[in-house]
C-alpha cells in the first residue's frame, strides 16, 4: 500500500470525492455533489493505494499552526485493516513536518474508539 498526496481538482481527488460519497454521504441519505469542497484547495489531501486502486482519503486543513483532520475514509469493503491507521499516521506526520503544534479532529461517534486507539482524546474545554 502506497500513501501519497493528491491535488484538489485533479481526477485522483475526484476519486475521493466518490469515494467519500459511497462511506459517508449515500448511507445517509446525502450526495456529496451537492456539497461545495472548494475550502479543500488549501486542504492537505492524501490517498492510499494499492495499485490503481484507491483504498482510502484523508483530508486535513490548517490555520497558523493548527492542523484539523476533516476526513479519514476508508472504503467500507475493507475497513479494519490498518488502511485508516496509516493514513492518520501520515497525517499527523505532515502536520508536524509542517510546524503543526496542535492537531484536532471532529468524530462521528462510529468512529470515536478507531481516535481513541490511536492516542486521540476527547476535549471538550
Amino acid at each position: 500500500m502506497e500513501i501519497k498526496f493528491i491535488d484538489y481538482g485533479t481526477k485522483e481527488y475526484n476519486d475521493t470525492l466518490e469515494l467519500r460519497n459511497k462511506v459517508m454521504r449515500i448511507p445517509l441519505g446525502l450526495n456529496i455533489h451537492d456539497e461545495d469542497f472548494s475550502c479543500e484547495k488549501e486542504s492537505v489531501i492524501v490517498g492510499a493505494f494499492e495499485d490503481e486502486s484507491m483504498l482510502g482519503v484523508g483530508v486535513m486543513s490548517n490555520k497558523d499552526d493548527v492542523y484539523k483532520v476533516e476526513y479519514v475514509c476508508v472504503d467500507s469493503d475493507i475497513q479494519s485493516r490498518g488502511v485508516g491507521s496509516k493514513m492518520l499516521d501520515f497525517l499527523e506526520k505532515t502536520a508536524v513536518k509542517k510546524g503543526g503544534k496542535k492537531i484536532s479532529l471532529d468524530a462521528r461517534v462510529s468512529a470515536k474508539e478507531f481516535y481513541l486507539r490511536h492516542g486521540c482524546r476527547t476535549d471538550f474545554a
